[in-house]
């Protein structure tokens, strides 16, 4: 593998990024369909292409390849965090330490831009995610209750 990261293009949606990202929302479509609607493909392509700006983007390449990418944004309330939008690894490459390197990435982020603190949110169903969180050092601050009506 010759793994790198670099900041996300717009022009990277028709390079690998979209199929990501469709993957992701997929994967999030399952574990929660009353929430995650079953939207078409060239409907999450317009998502997002039309939120492209509103968040920062790395991706992860293998060669020329986007296998991964980081969406976030920072914010300044009380203090100044790094908030986590979005991570998502292609399948086939899950379990090789690529989310570790775009948090690796977001944490040097954030240092440069004098951020307090990472935050993320993670659904519970996504059980990886959580224990690759928490393998490589985050804590859980707090939980999000809900009751479907």
């Amino acid at each position: 593998m010759n793994i790198r990261i670099r900041e996300a293009s717009i022009r990277d949606i028709d390079n690998g990024l979209l199929e990501v990202f469709i993957e992701g929302y997929r994967y999030h479509q399952n574990g929660r369909p009353d929430i995650f609607s079953n939207l078409s493909n060239d409907e999450l392509k317009e998502d997002l292409i039309r939120n492209f700006d509103n968040l920062a983007t790395i991706v992860i390449l293998d060669e020329d390849n986007i296998v991964g990418y980081l969406s976030y944004k920072i914010k300044e309330k009380h203090t100044k965090k790094l908030d986590v939008d979005q991570l998502i690894i292609s399948e086939s490459y899950r379990g090789q330490g690529l989310g570790k390197k775009l948090m690796d990435e977001a944490k040097n982020i954030a240092l440069k831009n004098k951020c307090d603190r990472i935050e993320l949110n993670c659904w519970m169903f996504n059980e990886n995610a959580l224990a690759m969180y928490e393998h490589i050092g985050y804590n859980r601050q707090r939980i999000i209750y809900e009751m479907k009506l």
